[in-house]
């Protein structure tokens, strides 16, 4: 069998996407890299049947990236608008789509994702139980291997596994004072199969199978947190930490089978615990890659939790986040439609950037000067084209007929040049 981009980093070999996100990134040197991906600390997402112009590395010593969640269903989504909001992610330059079908196109619009579009893609595979089933529950072990064969096969570069989700953790959800159990999809899927079959979590139990498939096709494994907390009262409690051992002891059988490792973290956390929770998982998991789902400072700004969630990224981020998963206005309330995507985008691009400035990334720090030079010249073509929305900057400034109606002739600029 081919070696796994794991296994080339381990003897030294600088295959073409080492050397394509090596490219894309600031890190002084390729040794650098090298030891980062072998050390489980770096991963560079890149399913072996699936080839790409750009390659991006998601980890220590990178640029902060972000993920959006898309995907057809069998009631509430158009194949065509889905693929719209992917239009917009290559469009805003996402370096990441996580594809959340359901249904009965969930596999089309997958592959339209693999071949058509430059971005990483990440799957559930757990989902198309529900398409396989009329009831997922009535699924055997063997199903579970078969669907995350078929998606890693059609090409993805990864997919989320709740593999940290076991019998001794469903056990202990009884006697906890959870306001929200399970929040993750996957994640309960995999509960309500498991209490009622009485049987353990088949990606717990088969791991090392799961690890054949993914060596197989060298694509990157997501460990999944089932009981990530939905609420920012739960944010902390006993079964999350306990779930994160877990996953840290996988995380190191997958990185000695030669398959890269991203740790998924909280979805809610309050504000002044984001810190040290990032910093928690971080350790327990020896700085693999982590990804993240906001995290929301506060669970009441529907409608508005895109910012929330971007707020929460940032400060992930400082704290060593490494992905973010993007979160829309419609969290909580709706599948997001176009306008959704672009503010989530938006929001979490912001974020991103803000984080890479404050890690010290020349790049985004250099965009910022250029920004400010273009506003000291009053250069309004480009403050529009360096602007991370051009669109939006150039609709604002056209309504006024170019004309600036915040201080007019007090223009602070004008007046102290």
């Amino acid at each position: 069998m081919e070696n796994t981009l794991l296994e080339k980093a381990q003897k030294g070999e600088l295959s073409y996407e080492i050397k394509s996100a090596f490219e894309n990134e600031e890190i002084p040197a390729m040794e650098i890299l090298l030891k980062n991906i072998v050390e489980g600390k770096t991963v560079i997402p890149a399913n072996k049947k699936r080839k790409r112009n750009k390659y991006y590395a998601i980890g220590k010593d990178c640029t902060v990236k972000i993920n959006a969640n898309i995907g057809v269903t069998g009631s509430y989504s158009s194949f065509d608008k889905e693929l719209k909001k992917a239009e917009l992610c290559e469009k805003y330059n996402v370096e990441s789509v996580m594809d959340l079908s359901c249904g009965t196109f969930a596999k089309r619009f997958r592959e339209k994702l693999i071949n058509e579009f430059s971005f990483i893609v990440g799957s559930v595979p757990i989902y198309d139980l529900s398409v396989k089933f009329k009831d997922f529950t009535k699924a055997k072990p063997k199903d579970f291997l078969e669907v995350l064969e078929e998606h890693v096969e059609t090409g993805v570069d990864f997919v989320t596994i709740h593999a940290g989700i076991n019998r001794e953790l469903v056990e202990k959800l009884k006697d906890k004072n959870r306001l929200l159990n399970i929040v993750s999809r996957g994640g309960s899927m995999i509960y309500k199969w498991m209490e009622t079959n009485n049987f353990e979590n088949p990606y717990f139990e088969y791991f090392e199978d799961v690890l054949k498939i993914l060596k197989k096709y060298d694509a990157t494994i997501s460990i999944g947190d089932a009981f990530r907390p939905g609420c920012i009262q739960d944010a902390g409690e006993e079964l999350q930490v306990r779930e994160t051992y877990i996953v840290s002891k996988l995380a190191e059988k997958a990185r000695e089978y030669g398959v890269q490792v991203i740790i998924e973290g909280p979805g809610h956390v309050r504000a002044n615990e984001i810190y040290w929770t990032v910093k928690m998982i971080k350790k327990i998991c020896k700085d693999a890659p982590l990804y993240v789902l906001g995290p929301l400072t506060t669970d009441i700004a529907a409608g508005y939790d895109h910012i929330s969630g971007s707020m929460g990224a940032l400060i992930a981020s400082l704290a060593g986040a490494d992905f973010l998963c993007y979160v829309t206005p419609a969290e909580h309330l709706r599948l997001p439609d176009l306008e959704d995507v672009k503010e989530g985008i938006i929001a979490f691009k912001i974020a991103a950037h803000s984080a890479n400035i404050a890690r010290g990334f020349r790049k985004s720090i250099e965009k910022d000067i250029e920004m400010s030079l273009a506003r000291r010249e009053l250069n309004w073509e480009k403050i529009i084209n360096l602007s991370i929305d051009p669109e939006k900057t150039k609709r604002y400034r056209g309504e006024l007929h170019n004309t600036c109606t915040m201080c007019g002739e007090l223009c602070a600029i004008k007046n102290s040049s």
